[in-house]
């Protein structure tokens, strides 16, 4: 940890907050330090308990979310950072500061417009195709919400706009979506009747729905690198990510190259990833989703009999050997 006051600048423990510390070398390019009161080593860019810089998280984080896969990430780090970082290792790192962002950005309440744009698209969700929900403010670009589902119900569209008021605080004036009619009755319970529901496609002059199509597109772009998600758990956790990179951090030319929540002049959570890491706190939920959790093919007739051919010799040797214990054990 460093202090600054009266333009002096103060070093501490990171784990106790001593200033009572001095240089301990420099390991592969990065200075460490030892406190004399707890006894630890460490380095001052980093996390307690971690020993990669917080600047090179937030790079391979930022990297992630803007479409670089995991071994593009990995040949990156090697390459700038000199060191090695298996991808299990990274994902970490994006599954934990994920996690973080979205609770940080919990309380954030943007200032948006009174006129919203929501449509749904088909991802592609561990071999299943899974509808991806959003709506999004026509005057600040910002996506207020979104919402995954095995199916296109009147629940699921309640639940999206349910969504977006929580998030705005406002119920809209006028909400845009195309033709589904799960929207027609999922509105008017969300709102009560107090948004006024415009039903428009793509590429009309008026009330059109290409904003958002636009958006679609860039979210394929996205979960092309991602390729399938594991499960629906992880494609909630990723998106949301996403959506906080989509949000806070990726410039829109419409904007003048700033990010949507940046363009409202207010206070925000956090500045960059790099921000959301420096403030992290210890990870209470340990548990990782599966990296690229394999799909499982259906078994096929043959394969069924084999395998009970297999366990049938088997239990056929076994009893065999229990009579006489000379006879060989079955390979395989």
């Amino acid at each position: 940890m460093v202090l600054i006051r009266n333009s002096i600048t103060i070093t501490r423990c990171k784990y106790c907050n001593s200033p009572n510390i001095v240089k301990f070398g420099i390991y592969k390019g990065i200075q460490r330090y030892f406190c004399k009161d707890c006894k630890r080593k460490f380095v001052l860019d980093t996390l307690p308990k971690m020993k990669t810089p917080m600047s090179w998280i937030a790079d391979a984080m930022d990297s992630y979310y803007r479409g670089f896969p995991l071994d593009s990430i990995q040949g990156h780090m090697n390459q700038v950072y000199g060191k090695y970082f298996s991808e299990a290792g990274i994902y970490k790192w994006i599954i934990r500061f994920t996690k973080e962002a979205i609770m940080k950005a919990k309380g954030f309440r943007p200032i948006v417009g009174d006129v919203w744009i929501a449509d749904e698209t088909g991802l592609n969700v561990g071999g299943r195709n899974i509808w991806f929900w959003d709506i999004i403010d026509t005057n600040s670009r910002y996506l207020l919400a979104s919402h995954l589902s095995r199916s296109r119900t009147t629940e699921d569209a309640q639940i999206l706009v349910e969504k977006a008021i929580a998030r705005a605080g406002k119920t809209p004036t006028v909400i845009i979506t195309d033709k589904l009619q799960a929207y027609i009755d999922g509105i008017d319970l969300a709102s009560g009747g107090g948004s006024r529901h415009i039903r428009s496609k793509p590429f009309t002059d008026v009330d059109s729905t290409n904003f958002i199509e636009r958006f679609h597109g860039t979210l394929k772009e996205r979960t092309n690198v991602i390729r399938n998600f594991g499960n629906l758990t992880t494609a909630r956790l990723l998106t949301d990510g996403w959506l906080i990179q989509y949000n806070f951090f990726k410039e829109h030319e419409s904007l003048g190259n700033i990010s949507p929540a940046k363009n409202m002049n207010i206070e925000l959570p956090f500045k960059d990833w790099n921000d959301i890491i420096a403030t992290a706190s210890s990870p209470k939920d340990s548990y990782i989703p599966p990296l690229d959790t394999p799909i499982a093919k259906p078994v096929t007739k043959k394969q069924k009999r084999s395998a009970f051919m297999r366990k049938a010799v088997r239990k056929s040797i076994a009893k065999r050997r229990a009579i006489n214990p000379s006879i060989s054990t079955l390979r395989g």
